[in-house]
């Protein structure tokens, strides 16, 4: 309950209440806004490892389609088998190789392919001897 004195001191002091009522009020925004900066700066580089993950997993995939049609060319042009078309790609999961440049079966030259998934290129030159 309030007594008389205690009232006489809140009409004496009016504008002190509210000026210290403020002032903690604008400390509170001041610290959620620094704890909203903190929290901002943690989850952005958690973002960029998930990007950088998923591009690792696609250059693997693409050297791995890569590696694959290199595979293809050379028991192809060793083994006197009919060589993939150049410029002709061909579907290796969910990659894709593409023959850029072959030898005649049978003959010495340089192997092109390159391997694709995703934005990840990777690109595999082998000399037939």
């Amino acid at each position: 309950m309030m007594n008389a004195r205690d009232t006489r001191h809140r009409l004496k002091h009016p504008l002190a209440t509210r000026r210290h009522g403020g002032v903690a009020l604008a400390v509170v925004i001041v610290v959620l806004a620094m704890l909203n900066l903190v929290v901002m700066g943690s989850v952005r580089p958690a973002g960029d490892e998930v990007v950088l993950g998923a591009m690792r997993a696609e250059t693997t995939r693409a050297f791995y389609a890569a590696e694959s049609g290199a595979f293809i060319a050379v028991r192809a042009v060793v083994g006197g088998l009919e060589p993939p078309p150049t410029g002709s790609e061909q579907a290796v999961g969910v990659a894709t190789v593409l023959f850029v440049a072959l030898p005649p079966t049978g003959e010495v030259g340089e192997i092109v392919v390159e391997g694709r998934s995703g934005e990840a290129r990777r690109r595999l030159n082998l000399l037939v001897e």
